[in-house]
């Protein structure tokens, strides 16, 4: 049975290609054959929507025509009127369908790719690892999404526009071909300036993204920081530099907007100009006798919308060019997604990973994890755990610790060495190394803004006996008598009505309640005192059933320890138990008296040594 193939340790791996250029057209196209029925209707209903208008000009020219023919008492012209008044009422039932069915797809759409996007973040293979801010996050997911999708919705503008253009300019052409003529020159005016501008619309839609984004991330910092902010008394700087955020969001919104409206202003003007033309070259030819009043009428009504194609055509363009943006964003925060993976008609899921039987022994081999910002890591790491042992890892600050840990649960990208369980070596750490294999207690963990029983449970319904016992092991219970609603009490945001000690026993209680084969805490005992971090450690291996991979620098942690790793620049400076340790390390020696100074600091004045 083999769960994967492993890294080579002689390997490293390499950076992770550049994801394919995304173009809107492209990109929404995908989505547009994600529900093709659907898209088709509402695509489809919008050109018969704006392809309806040429409808009553013509019956308009039929009935003037007659009436200048002194023809009025036919019984065709009465028919005439009522047809038009029949036809002038088709848009508006149209309209409504075509209406619900762009926008059931847009709304459908949407949510499929925020949903692609979450899973991508969630389930993809590797380390997922999120280089914005919550609050830019929170914009991409959001406004760009947004955004892509308000280009898809022009396409129906655009596209009916141009089949009534083309269909106008046909019945023209059969009516005064001088005239129509006349139409073209206007039209090709618009199309060069509407490609002049649109370079400036994407430029500026870009500086303006940009903008908002940083606007809602620090608007989402301050929130998260109120309490930081009040007791350094920033609160008037803070409003200054939200202020000049701002301020900043505004000049860039105002010059991309002043480039839309400039297109749209200059194509309004260039319609009224060429309807000025055509109606002068058809009064000439009405003076001639070549034009009946009905046909001057039917230049009149179709000009105006005719002329206005190439403007909705530049505000598609101009949309297409925001939306290329979006993307490009959109690409920018999920690293090496493909392109169909945006667009996805069925998001990604959680990978199902094949069982791989209780832990009898994690292994790491060669194990190098390197930042690709500063260098720093782990290099070369080894080491053995077998179920009931208590691995601590200890070192200075900057030693490596945290990032072994994260290394070992694909938390981090790997460059060399295999992580192994029970002798079969793991392809994706990040999706093996999960409950109930494994579960992680970070070193600030991060609590929801939910019930404290909803921060703990966070996955399949759990009984009050399993609760129960994870809160005790944790040694919550007599936390939970002080709280107002025990274990109904909000946390709050990233749990600010609790102590830093509750945010840490509540997290561990969140891992416990899954019953993992492997506990792996980053230092969870640090906001302990001194008689809770005892009990903590005392309950966690009274039983001696669990098996724990720890990173700390606590007494406690090490009298508990089958074997303990020193980290020094990211390589096992030493390794063994607690006396051997003592005896032959001088770096670990002088880790273990900074811990019993501030032990006996914290505690008693009595510094406490191992006994020999």
């Amino acid at each position: 049975m083999s769960l994967a193939v492993a890294h080579d340790p002689a390997e490293t791996t390499p950076l992770a290609p550049a994801p394919p250029r995304q173009t809107a057209f492209a990109q929404t196209w995908r989505i547009a054959m994600t529900r093709p029925w659907l898209f088709s209707l509402g695509l489809g209903l919008w050109v018969v929507f704006y392809t309806l208008p040429l409808i009553p000009p013509l019956i308009v020219r039929q009935v003037y025509n007659s009436l200048h023919l002194h023809r009025s008492g036919t019984p065709d012209l009465w028919i005439l009127i009522g047809l038009w008044g029949a036809v002038q009422m088709t848009p508006w039932i149209t309209f409504y369908f075509a209406f619900w069915a762009y926008q059931t797809f847009t709304t459908q759409a949407r949510v499929m790719v925020r949903t692609n996007l979450l899973g991508w973040i969630m389930f993809a293979h590797g380390p997922r690892q999120l280089r914005h801010t919550a609050g830019e996050v929170l914009s991409r997911f959001r406004d760009d999404v947004n955004e892509t999708l308000s280009f898809m919705e022009g396409w129906g503008d655009a596209l009916g526009q141009a089949v009534f253009t083309v269909i106008a300019l046909t019945i023209l052409w059969h009516v005064d071909r001088d005239a129509t003529l006349a139409v073209i020159p206007p039209m090709l005016l618009v199309v060069v300036i509407t490609q002049r501008i649109t370079a400036g619309i994407h430029r500026y839609s870009r500086v303006a993204r940009e903008a908002e984004a940083r606007v809602t991330s620090f608007v989402g910092e301050m929130f998260a920081a109120v309490q930081a902010i009040r007791v350094a008394g920033a609160e008037p700087r803070i409003l200054a530099r939200l202020g000049e955020l701002n301020a900043e969001r505004r000049r860039t919104a105002v010059r991309s907007r002043v480039y839309v409206t400039f297109l749209d202003t200059f194509g309004a003007g260039t319609s009224s100009m060429a309807l000025g033309v055509v109606l002068l070259i058809a009064a000439a030819h009405f003076r001639e006798r070549l034009l009946g009043p009905g046909d001057i009428t039917l230049f009149a009504a179709y000009v105006v919308t005719a002329t206005q194609a190439p403007r909705w055509a530049g505000r598609l363009l101009a949309r297409k060019r925001t939306a290329d943006v979006a993307l490009m964003r959109i690409t920018t925060m999920l690293g090496d997604a493909p392109d169909p993976a945006v667009v996805a008609a069925a998001p990604i899921a959680p990978r199902t990973v094949e069982t791989a039987g209780p832990l009898e022994m994690l292994e790491v081999r060669g194990l190098t994890a390197l930042h690709a910002s500063s260098g720093q890591g782990v290099r070369g790491i080894d080491l053995t755990l077998r179920r009931g042992d208590v691995v601590i890892v200890t070192g200075r600050v900057g030693a490596g610790k945290s990032t072994l840990l994260k290394a070992i649960l694909g938390l981090v990208p790997i460059q060399a060495g295999a992580v192994c369980w029970n002798g079969e070596p793991i392809d994706d750490p990040a999706t093996f190394m999960t409950p109930p294999r494994s579960a992680y207690t970070a070193q600030t963990p991060r609590l929801f803004t939910e019930t404290l029983r909803d921060n703990i449970v966070m996955g399949p319904p759990l009984s009050a006996g399993e609760v129960d016992d994870a809160v005790n092991l944790a040694v919550l219970e007599d936390d939970l008598l002080q709280l107002d609603h025990g274990l109904e009490t909000l946390v709050g945001t990233r749990g600010v009505t609790l102590s830093g000690g509750q945010v840490q026993r509540s997290a561990a209680a969140r891992m416990f309640a899954r019953r993992p084969e492997l506990l792996v805490f980053d230092d969870a005992s640090s906001a302990l005192d001194v008689r809770t971090e005892h009990e903590f450690w005392e309950r966690l291996f009274a039983s001696g059933e669990h098996t724990c991979l720890a990173v700390s620098h606590r007494l406690e942690a090490y009298r508990h320890a089958t074997e303990i790793i020193v980290l020094e620049d990211g390589q096992v400076a030493a390794r063994g138990t607690l006396r051997a340790l003592l005896r032959e390390s001088a770096l670990f020696k002088d880790i273990w008296h900074e811990s019993a100074h501030a032990h006996a600091a914290a505690a008693h004045p009595e510094a406490v040594e191992p006994a020999e």
